[in-house]
């Protein structure tokens, strides 16, 4: 098999990780034919993240220039994910604060919409990514008959949104990005108590929060588990098919689903990389950085580093002291972990009982320049 010709490349390769070991004896480095920094160890990702001159978006061009002037623009310019400075420190904390959910709260909604969604091996390709569109949009409040205009609507929002979409994607994601924005304002209006007025309440005791960011921040819930929620999901599916032992033990003990869902994070992240740019001439690991430049940080390459993990490439769910990049570092990490993990949890338990005929191996995956998402159709 030959290897991923880069780490962009690497992203949808059946199997991109021995190549993502060359990377760490070149653990920040410029990738002249990419145009980029690359930070693949986890000292050099870790102070990429963590540098306040790397910001989430090249300064000069806050949204993509496609989605400028629609409804997918001006949703996409107020995420805490997409933003950085004060506004968006404000904002964050309201955010982190709102997903402080208690987790048998989450746990019952996966478990519930699990059970009914579950497919049978021809729809588990939907099932990937219909799960954590049922299940965010439940904990916002929106009526369980609602939830799939929910998840359709937010595949248009994420496919307009994904690079090189074309004008006629960009144009259905405006169309279901007003959509979605119409219905989380009327959520927001209720008194549901759902997630969505969670986020309200917060923004409201952080103070200095623009009322449009909270809408557009609920809607980004959504946004943040669709493709990584699938990836996650789908990931932990091949890691079982492709180990039939540790899948016989997990059927037989699912309390260990945890744990392998926790490695599958650490082994095979959904999200593979993320990008920084840089905004002022800086040093970071010991590299000179001009402003103007963009970092490429290989999260799937850093957490292999041994200096992170001991022994990297074995896979174990029972691994002690695991440590894992997967959900970002520093002022933009992800504070949605536990809900992500209690999905994919509820996921497989509710497979595990559903698909005795388990795919060995995934057909490939699908086209992104960051998101590992397998396909089994």
């Amino acid at each position: 098999m030959q290897p991923p010709c880069d780490p962009v490349a690497a992203v949808t390769h059946p199997d991109p990780y021995p190549y993502y070991a060359t990377l760490l004896q070149r653990p920040f480095d410029r990738d002249e034919p990419l145009g980029l920094w690359v930070a693949a160890s986890a000292e050099a990702a870790t102070a990429v993240l963590a540098s306040p001159a790397c910001r989430v978006r090249p300064p000069a061009e806050p949204v993509p220039p496609p989605l400028l002037g629609g409804a997918v623009g001006e949703l996409f310019g107020r995420w805490v994910r997409m933003t950085d400075g004060d506004a968006q420190a404000r904002a964050k904390r309201a955010v982190a604060a709102a997903l402080d959910i208690p987790a048998e709260t989450v746990m019952a909604e996966a478990r519930r919409w699990s059970v009914a969604l579950a497919p049978d091996r021809a729809g588990l390709d939907a099932f990937l990514f219909a799960l954590p569109m049922h299940v965010v949009g439940a904990l916002l409040g929106f009526a369980p008959d609602r939830l799939s205009e929910v998840a359709g609507r937010m595949r248009d929002v994420v496919a307009a949104i994904t690079p090189g979409a074309t004008a006629e994607a960009i144009g259905r994601g405006h169309e279901a990005t007003a959509g979605m924005v119409d219905m989380t304002e009327a959520l927001l209006r209720s008194s549901t108590g759902g997630l969505a007025q969670r986020l309200r309440d917060a923004a409201e005791r952080e103070g200095g929060v623009d009322p449009a960011a909270v809408t557009a921040n609920a809607v980004g819930f959504l946004f943040q588990a669709h493709d990584a929620g699938a990836g996650l999901l789908g990931n932990t599916v091949v890691a079982l098919g492709t180990r039939p032992e540790l899948r016989r033990a997990v059927a037989a003990d699912r309390g260990l689903l945890p744990g392998l869902v926790q490695e599958v994070l650490r082994c095979d992240p959904p999200a593979q990389n993320t990008r920084r740019f840089v905004a002022e001439d800086t040093v970071i690991a010991g590299r000179p950085l001009r402003a103007g430049d963009a970092v490429l940080v290989v999260i799937a390459a850093a957490n292999r580093d041994p200096a992170l993990n001991p022994d990297p490439d074995r896979f174990d769910p029972a691994r002690p002291d695991r440590r894992l990049l997967t959900f970002g570092h520093g002022r933009h990490a992800c504070p949605g972990d536990a809900i992500a993990a209690a999905i994919a949890v509820a996921g497989l338990d509710a497979l595990l009982d559903r698909l005795p005929d388990w795919p060995e191996r995934p057909a490939g995956y699908r086209p992104s320049p960051n998101v590992r998402v397998p396909r089994f159709a």
